[in-house]
């Protein structure tokens, strides 16, 4: 699929209009510097697969970013962007990485295409996850936004937007592939196909947006590659159970569908949201789970006090093995148990904050102050907790800090 992004990059490239014609940059940028710190060193906060998350010990890095973007304005057909941002992926490691990098095409007021890097809309907020001054939230609740955390597509999506009997409307089709770095020493998980659609309405003070998503992953986990083999080997054996599990192991050709429907209300001093999201794949290692939250706040003036309460429940809560206990091979069914205890499991939270927009100054466009208090409990297994210890209760109260502005 690399190449054949390429491939049309370069043709989009060449039928550029002529650059002896002057062409219009801007500039802009965001950032945002947080600190966040839990009340046990029992388990961390974070997203599966992660080596690294919040516990007692606080960090800066779980939620600071900084991020750079340029646009360059050919004419009114033609525009590129290219955008970085420094964060904390997967590995949990703080690096800058190349966010977006597209060329847009707009034939018309209402069609534009892309091509190139760019964001995929599973989520209602997915565009804008790293700008943490266009969100409410300290960070996004992690019920919804942990079902996939890979956001970066390599491909192409066409727009379409107009006005239909005074609703303004959005169809945002999409097609690429992606990879993503996991872990420490980090592996590569690379999704060989992604495909969805996002479609919203907006009418006064209220959105609507609905996105589905396809996924299909190309690898597997490192981590799993030998007992994989392993079951398969007992396949031959006459363990057909084995194999089963193998599969259920086995990410590489796992199709991950996502599902997603969001309203958002704001008049200017109230704010509302409600997203619900669902994920399905049949593997031990994404268990099919649903997800959702609500969120309100009122803005007094440039203070906006909010609380969110969010859920998230494994649908297959009584999924394990496929080896029968009676069967030879069943010391076997630990490998499979192991993985699907790891995996996503019922949690709730509740939380509360405090967002203060600071007035403009100097160079800053915008800037707003955050304070956060999330408490969350693990309602079955480990919860969505990452690194989870022995003695662990399942609870835990977290508090963040955040300063976001853009530039």
């Amino acid at each position: 699929m690399r190449s054949r992004i390429s491939v049309i990059a370069i043709a989009v490239a060449a039928a550029l209009p002529s650059m002896a014609s002057a062409v219009d940059f801007t500039y802009s940028g965001f950032s945002t510097a947080a600190y966040a710190q839990s009340d046990t060193d029992l388990a961390q906060v974070g997203y599966i697969g992660q080596p690294e998350g919040i516990d007692s010990d606080g960090t800066f890095t779980t939620d600071s970013k900084l991020g750079v973007q340029v646009t360059a304005k050919f004419n009114d057909q033609f525009s590129a962007v290219v955008q970085g941002v420094a964060y904390a992926d997967l590995t949990a490691k703080w690096e800058p990485h190349l966010d977006w990098a597209y060329v847009r095409y707009q034939p018309t007021s209402n069609l534009s295409a892309r091509v190139g890097y760019l964001r995929a809309p599973t989520f209602m907020f997915s565009d804008s996850v790293f700008i943490g001054y266009a969100n409410s939230w300290v960070r996004p609740p992690l019920e919804v936004y942990g079902l996939s955390p890979a956001y970066q597509l390599r491909g192409v999506d066409l727009t379409w937007r107009d006005n239909i009997g005074g609703v303004s409307v959005s169809v945002q089709p999409y097609y690429g592939d992606s990879e993503l770095d996991v872990g420490d020493p980090s592996s590569t998980v690379e999704v060989s196909e992604w495909a969805g659609l996002a479609i919203s309405g907006e009418v006064g003070s209220f959105l609507v947006r609905a996105g589905y998503a396809s996924i299909e992953l190309g690898t597997t986990s490192a981590q799993l590659v030998d007992p994989i083999n392993m079951l398969r080997s007992m396949a031959a054996l006459g363990c057909t159970a084995c194999a089963a599990d193998a599969d259920a192991l086995d990410l590489k050709g796992t199709k991950i569908k996502n599902s997603d429907v969001g309203v958002q209300f704001d008049n200017g001093s109230s704010l509302a949201i409600v997203e619900y999201a669902h994920r399905e794949s049949g593997s031990y290692l994404t268990p099919d789970m649903h997800s959702t939250y609500v969120t309100y706040g009122h803005r007094f003036g440039n203070i906006m006090p909010y609380g969110t309460y969010a859920i998230a429940r494994r649908d297959d809560s009584d999924m394990s093995s496929s080896i029968p206990a009676d069967s030879p091979f069943a010391p076997l069914a630990a490998v499979a148990n192991g993985t699907i205890a790891s995996g996503n499991d019922d949690q709730d939270s509740y939380t509360l904050g405090l967002r203060y927009e600071v007035p403009s100054f100097s160079v800053l466009k915008g800037a707003i102050v955050k304070l956060q208090y999330d408490h969350i409990e693990a309602k079955e297994g480990n919860g969505m907790f990452i690194n989870v210890q022995p003695g662990f209760d399942g609870d835990t109260d977290m508090v963040s800090a955040s300063f976001d502005f853009i530039f």
